[in-house]
């Protein structure tokens, strides 16, 4: 079971946290779903009205834009739960199908605002993301999985925090999954110390051709980071798989690549699959989550197609961080960008 203490962790010792919990408990108990009450989501839905009516570019926006006098204490108590306690929760009851794509927008990054400062999640600046399968090829380096309806690997996204809106649930498949990072930590090291020992050293990661000119195609940090005793992860993914073919990258020595196929062997045996449904509103403390989701059969009509919003949000005190996994952590920002918000969904995507 999860336990609410936290001792300071140390490199290739077990890793005591509270967001060290199993796939059994977070399905037995659903204490990790938070509904809205009917007082909360009108208020909700007044911020995002007043938002949107406002005309401001969301871009330019702020908490103080979104006024939650009742409802802001509930965030204020959902973000300790990211920072201090399981490390993700799923707040239920939003009416996405009532209001429109514009103020969904609004709302999601009105609610966002609680929790961080939103940032770019591609080399066009778009900082509101669009999860929707527009018929990319995973395998594809210069791909996004997201771009595809595949099933993907565990990973992290590049934030301290990652948000996903469900607008509109897939026809069947793409349940949401969620492990502990920390819980897959301690798994690894019972049964081989020497693995963990690899992933604490450098790996490279594809930067999927989103870079300034002249810039490397990649960037470099471990899987498993430890600073003034917190521990913190990233997923050994098809990021760093892809790197091993870019320029300058140096490929995977045998060790490496076991130590990989436990951590992705692990994961399949160590994750919640999580009911998504139409109006949920996910965020995940990257540190101490990985997160994926299963294939899914899609609708033929692009309105009626899977797709989640997504914000990915920073917030330096989150958690401790080595200065190389902060410096990788902050978008994606290329010459020339400019932040920008997009309801069409597939030039996001």
């Amino acid at each position: 079971m999860a336990t609410r203490l936290r001792q300071p962790a140390e490199k290739l010792k077990p890793v005591i946290d509270p967001a060290g919990w199993n796939a059994a408990e977070i399905e037995a108990d659903e204490d990790w779903v938070y509904r809205f009450s009917d007082h909360e989501i009108a208020e909700i839905m007044d911020a995002a009205a007043a938002l949107e009516a406002s005309g401001k570019d969301l871009v330019t926006t702020g908490r103080e834009d979104f006024a939650l006098p009742k409802t802001g204490k509930t965030l204020g108590a959902i973000y300790e739960e990211l920072k201090s306690g399981k490390g993700f929760v799923q707040m239920r009851g939003l009416p996405v199908t009532e209001i429109s794509r514009a103020r969904a927008a609004a709302m999601i990054w009105g609610v966002g605002s609680y929790f961080g400062t939103a940032m770019s999640q591609n080399s066009n600046g778009h900082v509101l993301g669009h999860v929707l399968d527009i018929g990319k090829d995973y395998n594809d380096p210069m791909a996004r999985g997201y771009q595809t309806k595949a099933a993907m690997t565990f990973h992290t996204d590049p934030c301290d925090m990652v948000a996903l809106l469900c607008i509109n649930t897939a026809k069947s498949g793409g349940a949401s999954r969620v492990l502990s990072s920390v819980t897959l930590y301690n798994e690894m090291l019972k049964r081989n110390p020497d693995f963990v020992a690899d992933l604490c050293k450098d790996f490279f990661w594809s930067l999927h051709g989103e870079i300034s000119p002249g810039g490397d195609p990649w960037y470099k940090m471990p899987v498993f980071t430890f600073d003034d005793g917190f521990f913190s992860a990233r997923g050994a993914s098809t990021h760093a798989r892809k790197a091993q073919d870019l320029p300058g990258a140096e490929k995977w020595s045998e060790l490496r690549n076991q130590a990989v196929d436990l951590f992705q062997e692990l994961t399949q045996e160590l994750a919640a699959d999580l009911p998504f449904e139409q109006g949920d509103l996910q965020i995940l403390n990257s540190h101490v989550t990985l997160h994926s989701r299963r294939p899914y059969e899609d609708w033929e009509e692009m309105e009626r197609k899977r797709h989640l919003f997504r914000l990915w949000i920073r917030n330096d005190d989150l958690r401790p961080l080595p200065r190389q996994v902060r410096d990788n952590l902050l978008g994606i920002e290329v010459e020339g960008f400019v932040p920008r918000v997009t309801l069409d969904a597939s030039e996001a995507a």
